[in-house]
């Protein structure tokens, strides 16, 4: 299962955004499916297109989901130990 990573948009040129994840690490991704995104916004990114744009008070619910997400998934796997 693949889960989009949380990104900020912190500049745009042509069809591409420069992004910077949540952990830190700068990348580009495309803006093909998102035309109108704009510097500053959050976005979801999934194989290196932006997929969605999200509300800033979306991100800490979504860091929560997926923090229980991985809190299950390791108990899950633990049970297979």
């Amino acid at each position: 299962m693949c889960l989009p990573l949380i990104a900020r948009i912190v500049a745009i040129e042509d069809e591409y955004a420069t992004v910077e994840l949540l952990e830190g690490e700068v990348v580009r991704a495309s803006t093909a499916i998102q035309p109108d995104v704009a510097v500053g916004q959050y976005v979801l990114l999934d194989r290196g297109m932006i997929i969605e744009v999200i509300d800033a008070d979306q991100v800490e619910e979504m860091l929560q989901f997926y923090t229980e997400l991985t809190e299950m998934w390791e108990k899950e796997d633990a049970l297979h130990v």
